[in-house]
Formats: structure tokens, C-alpha cells, sequence
């Protein structure tokens, strides 16, 4: 027997437990699709177009909506609007890449070609220029390497405050042409029609018992990556997923990529891969683990958000894992050797570094770095005492047996390994013969020879995964046939474009954002 996409969904809307009574943050970590519910007799609200999620995708495709006349709602499960990119580095970017050309070749020809093409060209010609029409402030920056060629949130506003000006801009247009935001509003499922089609969602408020049904002729999905669901990551990224460090918010759960599953999306993009930093190793429990704390933090200084960071402190950047060619120090595993030529324009090539660490034992490697590195680096002091007064356990030593027989007792490295492989590596620069090592150093040949030396435990922390729902170049959801699935829509992360190589998280959004609402308003 035959099913179609009709009859599995109202299959499974029938099978759908009733949620009216459900605590707001209940089936936040679901690691399964999640069954659509039916319409109701009578709807509690409508609108033209309801967008899920108020960060900077979900903001941009309600502003796109809302510019031509179309009636927005936008729920937002969190009191703040603009999620982890609200304090991210705070610029928006495709990594300073300008064409399709350039494009390909930085992220050799591993994004999804359709889709990547429509996005740098998109975000270049017509997203950028869009903002800025309509004054959501954004400042040129100076040039460089990467994303400093491109743009940062706000207009130079000190700290945190320049991303806020930016996101209240974006809110602030939504609302002043008729648009509806609700905060602290989770979205629990898609609603379908009799015929099976997607016409709405459910939706619960924070501190209500009672769920609401709200119609829309169109649904956008904004709801980010899965990073924050321990389930999903050791599921997707692999057994070290769980354990990676969440650089986002506690929302990061995959909602909107399993809603989207329950009406029979397809998924596509990397799922094993996904962007991030170096985190240090400390004990829980992280900010971004848990709601009402990070809630709590969020609702601090906007210019600073003191704490928001706890539970994943920064490390120096002794191995620069956004420009290789900066590198100083090396890394090292538990088993005591390198794993990846830390300065290669290929192999380091941004995020292909963290990736590489949460592979290793225990999702852990060890930044090594002698006094030569540590003096070099910017406040590598400071940086080192913010982690270990969060319990991180750095290592330092007057010698290199030293470092390495501490290593082995604190953390159980192999000690003999570990002395070998820096050996082997000092020797290799005093020959000159670094490209015949068993891993590469093919740049920024620096010994690690005089003490005290230091070995910084890390981990990754992951801001952006890649894998998550298959779009179209208009941003509409796929089935499993690759066929659009009607009325719905999504945008990166929730949806799915990039694989091993790192292009911009607010701009994919924010550029997929716009031409869903656009689409919508053209139909």
C-alpha cells in the first residue's frame, strides 16, 4: 500500500497527543517528528502570515511580509527578540565574499549550489541594500580577512547595544507597519486543514495552561539550529554531540525542523558538521542550558549581559581557528598528539578546527603554547584567569616533563605521547622538514621551548548546525519528493545550506528570511 504526504499527515494530526494542558517548555528536547494538530472549530487568532522564531531570520521575513501589507503575527518563544545573535560577534556576513565565484571556491563546492548561489548573490544585491532602505543601521567595517570585509549590526554603539539597536530596528519595523510580535510565545505544532495542508499553528503562552490556534494562509519557520538538544546533537553530530557547548540559547532544540518533519519535510545539508569556537572546560551548568537562567541573564545590562557566556569560557587564541594563519601554538588530544595541521589554509579553514576537536576522545584537545606564545597572544593572562576561576583545569609548568606528567595526572593524557609529538615537532622546525611531519605544520613554525609552558583544555561550542529541513531557492519547505510542501516556508538554520565550511549564520537567515516573506507577498 501506498501513502501520500496528504494522508501521512492527517494520519499522524489523528495520532497527535492534545497539548492544551502541556507545560510551556515540555517536548523542548523531542528528538522525533512532531505530529501536526488539526484545525479547530473556531481559531483564537488569524493572519496572513505566521513567522515562528525572532531572530534575525524571523524579523527579516516579518518585515519582508509585513512591507507589502500582508498581516503578520510573530511568536517568539523567549521575553528577548534576536537569540544568541543578539550577543554574537555582532557582524553580518558571507565571510567577505562578494560573488558566486568567490563563493565556490573558498567553500570548494561543498554547499548546496542552488542554494548558495541565490543566497551570497541574494544577501549582495538585494537583502543589504533592502536593510539599509529601510534603516536598520549596519556600519561598514574597515576590511581584512574574512567577515571583516562585511558589515557589523548597529552604528557603533558601545557593547552589546549596537545588536540591540539593530534587532529594535527590525521590530520596530514589523510592529510600526501592522505587524503583531508576541514574546514569550512557543509555538508547540503545525495545524492542518482536512485536505491536509498547512494552515496555522499552536501556540502556548508562558505562564498559561490553555493553548491557542492561530490561522495564517503561510507559515515561516525561524526557529535556528538544534545545538541546545542533547538528543539531536549525539544523534546527528555523533557521540560526542552531547557534549559540545552551546553557544546560543536553550531554544536551539530542532522544534522547527521537526514540526516541519511531521508534515512529511525532507532534510539536507551537513548534519555531521556545523560552525562554532573553542570553548574551555568547566563545570555546569551553562547559561545556555537552562531557560530561566538564561532568561535571567538576558534581562541584565543590554550592554554587557554579564553571565551571559557562563559555562563555556573563552580561551586565547593561541590556535586561531577563524584565520590559520595566525596560529602560535599547536593542539593536542588525550592520546598526546596532533590531529590537524592547525595553520592550513584547508584543513583549518573555519569550522573545520572545532569540528575536529569534538571528533577527538572525550570531545577534548589541549592548546599548547610556551611563554614566546602566551606573551604574544592579547590577554592571554586575563583570559586564563577568567577560565579557571569557573574551574577550568589549565596546566603549567616549568619544564615540558613537567607539563606532560601533570597532563597525564589531571586529565589522563598519554604522557610519553605527548612529549614525543612536541619533540618531534621542535625538531622538524630546526630542520626545516615541518611538511614531513605525520601531520603537517605548513605555517608559523614556532617551537614550544621555553617555559613556563601550558596546556588549555578545549572543547567546541557550537553556534550554527548545518543540517536541517530542504528549501527551494524561494525559501518553501520540500517533501520527500522535493516538491514544495504549501504554505510553508524556513530559513537557515532550520533549514539546511551549508557543509564543513562556515559562510555567515545572521546573513543566511536574514537573506532566506526576506525571500520567504517576499515570496509569500508575490503569491
Amino acid at each position: 500500500m501506498t501513502i501520500n504526504r496528504r494522508d501521512f499527515i492527517k494520519r499522524a494530526a489523528a495520532g497527535a497527543a492534545v497539548v492544551a494542558g502541556s507545560s510551556f517548555l515540555v517536548g523542548c528536547n523531542n528528538t522525533e517528528a512532531v505530529a501536526p494538530a488539526s484545525a479547530p472549530e473556531a481559531w483564537d487568532q488569524e493572519t496572513d502570515v505566521v513567522v515562528v522564531g525572532g531572530g534575525n531570520g524571523g524579523l527579516s521575513a516579518a518585515a519582508a511580509a509585513v512591507e507589502e501589507g500582508k498581516k503578520v503575527i510573530l511568536c517568539e518563544i523567549s521575553a528577548f527578540l534576536g537569540g544568541g545573535s543578539a550577543y554574537s560577534g555582532g557582524t553580518i556576513h558571507s565571510w567577505g565574499l562578494d560573488t558566486w565565484e568567490k563563493y565556490k571556491e573558498h567553500t570548494e563546492d561543498l554547499h548546496d549550489p542552488v542554494l548558495a548561489k541565490k543566497y551570497v548573490e541574494t544577501f549582495r544585491q538585494v537583502y543589504l541594500p533592502w536593510l539599509e532602505k529601510n534603516g536598520i543601521p549596519l556600519k561598514k567595517h574597515p576590511g581584512g580577512k574574512g567577515f571583516n570585509n562585511d558589515y557589523g549590526l548597529g552604528s557603533g554603539e558601545a557593547g552589546y547595544l549596537r545588536h540591540k539597536a539593530y534587532f529594535d530596528a527590525l521590530a520596530n519595523f514589523v510592529t510600526g507597519k501592522g505587524g503583531t510580535i508576541m514574546t514569550q510565545t512557543r509555538v508547540l505544532r503545525l495545524v492542518i486543514d482536512e485536505a491536509g495542508m498547512v494552515c496555522g499553528v499552536q501556540a502556548i503562552k508562558k505562564g498559561e495552561s490553555k493553548a491557542i490556534f492561530i490561522k495564517a494562509g503561510s507559515v515561516i519557520l525561524a526557529t535556528g539550529g538544534f545545538q541546545s538538544n542533547k538528543g539531536l546533537m549525539a544523534k546527528y553530530i555523533g557521540p560526542n554531540g552531547d557534549v559540545a557547548r552551546n553557544m546560543g540559547t536553550p531554544y536551539n532544540t530542532g522544534s522547527g525542523m521537526l514540526m516541519a518533519q511531521g508534515v512529511g519535510a525532507m532534510t539536507q545539508g551537513s548534519f555531521s558538521t556545523f560552525s562554532g569556537t573553542f570553548s574551555g572546560i568547566v563545570p555546569g551548568p551553562a547559561v545556555e542550558d537552562e531557560p530561566e537562567l538564561y532568561e535571567e541573564k538576558r534581562a541584565g545590562d543590554p550592554q554587557s549581559l554579564p553571565g551571559i557566556g557562563g559555562g563555556r569560557p573563552a580561551v586565547p587564541m593561541w590556535v586561531n581557528f577563524l584565520f590559520p594563519d595566525e596560529t602560535t601554538g599547536i593542539l593536542v588530544n588525550l592520546q598526546g598528539k596532533r590531529f590537524a595541521d592547525e595553520t592550513s589554509p584547508i584543513e583549518a579553514k573555519y569550522a573545520r578546527l572545532p569540528q575536529e576537536v569534538l571528533k577527538q576522545k572525550r570531545a577534548m584537545a589541549f592548546m599548547i603554547g610556551d611563554k614566546a606564545i602566551y606573551d604574544k597572544a592579547a590577554g592571554s593572562e586575563a583570559i586564563l584567569k577568567m577560565y579557571m576561576d569557573q574551574g577550568g583545569k589549565v596546566v603549567e609548568a616549568a619544564t615540558l616533563e613537567e607539563l606532560a606528567a601533570k597532563c597525564q595526572e589531571i586529565h589522563g593524557m598519554h604522557k610519553g605521547a605527548f612529549l614525543k609529538t612536541v619533540n618531534e615537532y621542535n625538531k622538524a622546525i630546526d630542520s626545516g622538514i615541518t611538511d614531513s611531519l605525520e601531520v603537517p605544520r605548513v605555517l608559523n613554525h614556532n617551537k614550544i621551548a621555553q617555559g613556563p609552558f601550558y596546556a588549555v583544555p578545549v572543547t567546541a561550542n557550537i553556534y550554527h548546525t548545518f543540517g536541517g529541513v530542504a528549501i527551494n531557492e524561494n525559501a518553501q519547505v520540500l517533501d520527500v519528493q522535493r516538491t514544495p510542501i504549501p504554505n510553508l516556508y524556513a530559513c537557515p538554520p532550520c533549514a539546511g545550506i551549508f557543509r564543513e565550511v562556515y559562510t555567515g549564520g545572521i546573513a543566511s537567515a536574514g537573506t532566506f528570511g526576506y525571500i520567504a516573506g517576499k515570496h509569500i507577498a508575490g503569491k
